[in-house]
């Protein structure tokens, strides 16, 4: 599934093109033009797809984040079993279609699989990269449900694969903290005493180059003070996952509120 707005030479060079060289073609694409924007309806119109598509559109939503308003909208109209994500942005290795299906084969009662990501930091001044960051996998081989919940690790969607039917919905409320609130739900949904249902994968299969110009680039520390703080007072929604789950948290929010106060680029999560 891919959400975008506005942003049709994106979508083109980025996930699109990922799609249309993976080995297998065994899957739907559901793309959701938020906005209605003209030339990204074009592009899809008129790009021959070589396998199973949908195409929405949604109005872009004067409050709360569209981007998990489409998601949602996604879920609904899709016709698999499971349910994977791909911002505009982004791109799938050509295997990414192939190894999922393979895992899924492999571990049927899974409701969820989280593969690696190839990740990069760049800074963007006026529409160019003005400084390359250095590549790094996230998350690592080594990281746990655990570290996900505590933050000492990135859950980022991109490439998170889930069960279509009973899945939670996107919570709009959150932007910042969308995809990691978007995990406390399906974790508490999995066998979280036994991990079976939860499959951390140690294979990159997705390219994801985060930007300044991005949610979280133009977001502040404030805005991640205020989104957490929000999560902390829900707390009790996810009890499932233990008592001390969101123990974190407080002292989380409070250096973000320090750090608020000072000129340091929010873009350094």
């Amino acid at each position: 599934m891919t959400a975008t707005h506005n942003r049709p030479h994106i979508l083109w060079h980025n996930a699109l093109a990922s799609l249309l060289q993976q080995s297998s073609l065994d899957f739907e694409w559901v793309i959701i033009n938020d906005g209605k924007d003209e030339a990204t309806r074009h592009l899809i119109q008129s790009t021959p797809l070589p396998f199973s598509h949908q195409y929405l559109e949604i109005d872009h939503p004067v409050e709360d984040f569209g981007l998990c308003i489409a998601r949602n909208l996604g879920m609904k109209a899709a016709s698999g079993s499971y349910i994977c994500y791909l911002d505009d942005d982004n791109s799938f290795r050509p295997t990414f279609v192939a190894t999922v299906l393979a895992w899924i084969e492999q571990s049927p009662h899974s409701r969820f699989i989280l593969p690696q990501q190839w990740r990069r930091r760049d800074v963007i001044k006026e529409g160019k990269v003005i400084k390359q960051g250095q590549p790094f996998m996230s998350p690592s081989a080594d990281t746990t449900l655990d570290d996900l919940v505590s933050q000492k690790a990135l859950f980022d969607s991109n490439g998170f694969v889930h069960r279509r039917i009973g899945s939670p919905c996107w919570n709009p409320r959150y932007r910042v903290f969308c995809d990691y609130e978007f995990f406390l739900q399906c974790l508490g949904q999995s066998n979280h005493d036994q991990r079976e249902d939860f499959l951390l994968k140690p294979e990159v299969l997705i390219n994801y180059i985060q930007t300044t110009d991005g949610i979280i680039g133009q977001s502040g520390y404030g805005d991640w003070a205020r989104e957490l703080q929000q999560l902390y007072a829900d707390r009790l929604a996810y009890t499932m996952l233990g008592k001390e789950w969101a123990d974190w948290m407080p002292q989380a929010i409070e250096k973000y509120q320090q750090k608020s106060q000072v000129p340091i680029p929010a873009f350094k999560r």
